[in-house]
């Protein structure tokens, strides 16, 4: 990773998953803030004007693309690498939903479980741009 320390804000209902990403990407040597909802991630983007943000598809209140559009609307988030985290099934139409999130303007979509290495990649590629 690069020696400059970004802030990337976590958007994840599960706490559990929010603190393994959480100490992964501290792991790393980066800050995290964190969000249970759509809503509250809105506010942190603009509050804490993070360097990349990562969202899970099913959020309280609204989709992770949903969320991604409301960013991508505004001038103030629109340039802030949004990687989507899914973790459906292909009994879930799994295409049809990543092809949401990457029309919506998400940079990625990753699937849950992560494989550590992947991660750390399209982290290093997406906050070195």
């Amino acid at each position: 990773m690069s020696s400059t320390q970004k802030t990337i804000l976590l958007v994840d209902g599960n706490e559990k998953t929010r603190q393994s990403l959480k100490e992964f990407i501290i792991s790393l040597g980066h800050k995290v803030c964190e969000a249970i909802t759509g809503k509250d991630a809105i506010d942190q983007a603009f509050n804490a004007h993070p360097d990349l943000i990562m969202t899970e598809m099913r959020l309280p209140e609204f989709y992770g693309d949903e969320l991604t559009i409301r960013l991508k609307k505004n001038i103030a988030t629109r340039n802030i690498p949004v990687i989507i985290n899914a973790g459906w099934t292909t009994d879930c139409h799994v295409e049809e939903r990543i092809d949401r999130a990457l029309n919506a303007g998400a940079a990625e979509v990753l699937y849950r479980p992560f494989q550590l290495p992947i991660l750390r990649g399209v982290l290093r590629s997406h906050l070195l741009a």
